[in-house]
């Protein structure tokens, strides 16, 4: 994300929503957030292939 989409989106109290979560498996999180957000592609590129078959296509807001 470029610094001007972050500045009108995520940083811009007036344009973000923050929602707070609980996650009942800590650890299990802790992994999956890095995979997601580390820099090993292929095992993040496995995960999304892997999970596509499960994406309710209604819930994209595209």
């Amino acid at each position: 994300m470029n610094v001007d989409q972050l500045a009108e989106t995520t940083m811009d109290p007036a344009t973000r929503t923050l929602r707070r979560i609980r996650v009942a498996d800590a650890a299990a999180a802790s992994q999956v957030f890095e995979l997601l957000m580390g820099s090993d592609v292929a095992p993040r590129k496995d995960f999304i292939i892997d999970g596509a078959d499960t994406l309710d296509r209604e819930r994209i807001d595209a």
